[in-house]
């Protein structure tokens, strides 16, 4: 005889349209491919014909379910119980707000506003509608970032006395997304550098300083390698066409995205809308003259920073600090935290950290063990962070238990604003501004 009860039955899967079908939307939907008993994608809104069909193979979605605007959508009762919005940063309020009222659920892809006057907007509308809405946080979800914090709560090396934090942006990812890519103006994807690259830092050190809020920021930074000055005497304006130099320079559009299609390469075929097969096909695309990602690094009149540093004054006197370095030879996510009685310093790429307490008796006057958090990550770019935000979601829509730090838009004003401030300091010379 089956006992089973109903309330025992294993809920329905969360049902989700993507909005915005691009890389980091295909990443998170593809958990509706890993575990459907959670997410079941049902429908796609993209402009790009190519991508909506893409997902339509994908998730084998209908016709009627494949929009080529938010607009269309809107024209439909409500056909799920949630959004995936991937949109561009500068979309990202503009196509959040008639989602919302219109009584979708939301992930939305970081940042989360543009701006103070965007993101209170998109709180006032969280709040009215009462939708569920979390922010793609994904570092908090890793192990590395995880255990760190559990270090710091058990007072390990006492309280808080700086955060350092760096992002070095490797010169693949730079030279792809920030120099010749879609990111490289504000004009274009609505969001400067420390925005779009580094919002995830600084909400994880406003994550790790535990509800500790700012009261003052400043900012410097700017355009150090990227600009025209810095080409070097003969160089073309486009690496396979006028380049004499082309074969010497790190930067070659043959040699980063044909020679050596390091994982950043991919980029290039899909902002272009291209697929091509072989290396000559390639070739051929890369020399179109109007093709962004052949131009020379020097040339390409970006509006965006290459470097920025920033600091951070805490309501209990401590500080934090941050660096992002775009074009470093390595990609590197590194922190230094400073306590009364030890420190933690780590490596996120090297997927361990290393925990040092004061002890006199102790040769050197100190212990330290190592946390190897290899094993959990497994070199993954964000250590599994993608898709357990994805499964935290399904749980927060379901009213099962979040993750500690689930991300949602109220836990993710502090880190935004910090990036808001820092870029008004930055504008204003490095003025110290009141957060």
């Amino acid at each position: 005889m089956n006992t089973t009860t109903q309330s025992q039955e294993a809920p329905p899967p969360i049902r989700a349209i993507i909005v915005g079908m691009g890389d980091r939307a295909s990443i998170y939907s593809s958990v509706a491919l890993t575990n459907p008993e959670h997410l079941e994608i049902v429908g796609v809104v993209d402009v790009n014909p190519e991508r909506v069909r893409q997902a339509q193979l994908m998730f084998d979605l209908p016709d009627e379910h494949c929009f080529s605007t938010v607009e269309e959508l809107l024209e439909k009762p409500r056909l799920a119980d949630a959004i995936i919005n991937c949109t561009m940063d500068r979309l990202h309020v503009e196509t959040s707000l008639p989602l919302l009222r219109h009584g979708y659920d939301m992930l939305l892809e970081k940042p989360y506003a543009l701006n103070d006057t965007e993101g209170q907007l998109l709180i006032d509308c969280v709040r009215e509608t009462g939708r569920k809405l979390m922010v793609c946080h994904v570092l908090r979800y890793t192990p590395f970032y995880r255990a760190i914090r559990r270090v710091l709560a058990t007072g390990a090396v006492g309280d808080v006395i700086n955060i350092h934090m760096a992002n070095q942006v490797g010169y693949l990812h730079e030279s792809v997304s920030f120099v010749r890519g879609k990111y490289a103006r504000e004009e274009i994807c609505g969001s400067g550098m420390l925005l779009t690259k580094c919002s995830h830092d600084l909400d994880i050190m406003s994550w790790l300083m535990g509800g500790i809020a700012p009261v003052s920021i400043s900012s410097v930074g700017g355009v150090f390698q990227f600009k025209e000055s810095n080409a070097p005497e003969g160089a073309g304006t486009h690496c396979l066409n006028n380049c004499p130099l082309e074969r010497e320079c790190p930067f070659s559009a043959r040699r980063l995205y044909i020679e050596y299609p390091l994982r950043w390469a991919n980029n290039v075929w899909h902002d272009t809308h291209s697929n091509p097969a072989t290396d000559a096909e390639k070739e051929k695309i890369l020399r179109q003259e109007d093709n962004p990602f052949s131009r020379c690094v020097y040339r390409c009149d970006i509006s965006i920073v290459d470097h920025q540093s920033v600091l951070i004054h805490f309501r209990d006197g401590s500080t934090g600090t941050f660096s992002m370095n775009g074009g470093a030879s390595t990609p590197r996510r590194i922190i230094h935290i400073t306590g009364t009685r030890g420190e933690i310093y780590g490596d996120f790429e090297e997927e361990c950290f290393h925990v040092r307490q004061m002890e006199p008796s102790a040769p050197g006057g100190y212990t330290e063990r190592t946390l190897d958090m290899s094993d959990f990550q497994q070199g993954d770019a964000h250590g599994g962070g993608d898709r357990s935000i994805v499964l935290d979601f399904v749980a927060l829509l379901r009213g099962e238990r979040t993750s500690p730090g689930c991300p949602t838009l109220e836990d993710s004003i502090i880190g935004h604003r910090m990036v808001f401030r820092a870029e008004e300091s930055r504008m204003q010379g490095g003025t110290m501004l009141p957060f």
